[in-house]
């Protein structure tokens, strides 16, 4: 596809393919929906990936994938924002935000934000 002939749909659908349905695909299936200048970030750990390469390495060293749950998905153009609920073995679920910046039919860049559960404080 060029960036002319991607549709709003169409990336919808890519995003709905990458974080529905209860797991992540393998790192090599995640691989292909990048673009070959793909940049990940994650700023509250400073940790960066400035390929998609990079990336799929780091995933393949994770161990197991967190289970997901997609809450929604916002956006229109280049621009969109993913919202889910992730759960690791490790240390339990976690909220996320992914801002994703599209070039034609790959994903270019992505921004991720993660926050633990927590119990709001009582109120009296």
């Amino acid at each position: 596809m060029t960036p002319a002939t991607t549709t709003d749909e169409q990336k919808r659908a890519i995003l709905e393919s990458l974080f529905a349905g209860g797991t992540f695909k393998s790192p090599d299936e995640e691989y292909t929906y990048r673009a070959s200048d793909f940049l990940a970030e994650i700023p509250q750990t400073g940790e960066r990936w400035e390929s998609r390469e990079a990336l799929r390495d780091m995933q393949r060293g994770f161990g197991s994938p967190p289970a997901v749950r997609l809450e929604r998905i916002r956006g229109q153009g280049d621009m969109w924002v993913v919202e889910t609920v992730q759960t690791y073995e490790r240390d339990g679920e976690h909220h996320t935000c992914v801002v994703i910046e599209f070039e034609g039919d790959k994903i270019a860049r992505e921004t991720r934000y993660y926050a633990l559960s927590s119990t709001p404080p009582e109120r009296g």
